[in-house]
């Protein structure tokens, strides 16, 4: 990527307060060979946040183990994974489908370099990082980290990028409601 993470956009949050992810469209940039998080916060400011596949290579098996933990002992794990994949999909099928985010010339647009977790009670704070003053913050439930998956291997089909990297239970179907997630904050 050319310019991405050179110099912090203008307009992006101080290290005090990073920016707060509301919602979310990813979109593969094949000119760029990344995964875009095109994201808005609650006053409406958006980023556009770049993801290589290295990294991503990295969360998303992070992700599965942390949906998988939530197995009741005694319980084949990837049945009940499946079943309640297939739950949160039905579910988002329900919903009126969210309006994709789109950057615009004035997004500003980084380079996440690192990704933290922390484990919070219903799901996963992600803290993504890039240079200087670029960081966000996205907080997941676990419903929503089931969605982000599903968005993440359409995406990486997209790409033609190997699959194996997800979990079996996921299944092959691809997710249909688009690529983005609503994620509202409490």
């Amino acid at each position: 990527m050319n310019d991405v993470a050179q110099d912090p956009p203008s307009g992006a949050p101080s290290e005090e307060r990073p920016f707060a992810v509301q919602t979310f469209t990813a979109r593969y940039d094949p000119i760029e060979d990344r995964i875009c998080l095109n994201a808005v916060d609650g006053s409406g400011a958006k980023q556009a946040i770049y993801l290589t596949r290295r990294l991503m290579d990295q969360i998303i098996p992070v992700v599965a183990k942390h949906l998988e933990e939530k197995t009741p002992k005694g319980v084949p794990a990837d049945i009940v994974q499946s079943m309640t994949q297939e739950r949160v999909r039905q579910a988002r099928k329900a919903e009126p489908p969210a309006e994709p985010v789109q950057a615009d010339l004035e997004t500003p647009r980084w380079l996440c370099t690192t990704i933290q977790m922390s484990k919070q009670p219903s799901g996963l704070a992600v803290t993504l990082t890039g240079e200087a003053a670029c960081k966000a913050q996205i907080p997941l439930a676990d419903p929503h980290l089931r969605t982000v998956l599903d968005i993440f291997r359409n995406s990486y089909a997209k790409a033609g990028w190997d699959l194996r990297v997800f979990p079996e239970w996921l299944g092959s179907e691809h997710a249909t409601a688009g690529q983005g997630v609503q994620v509202r904050l409490n």
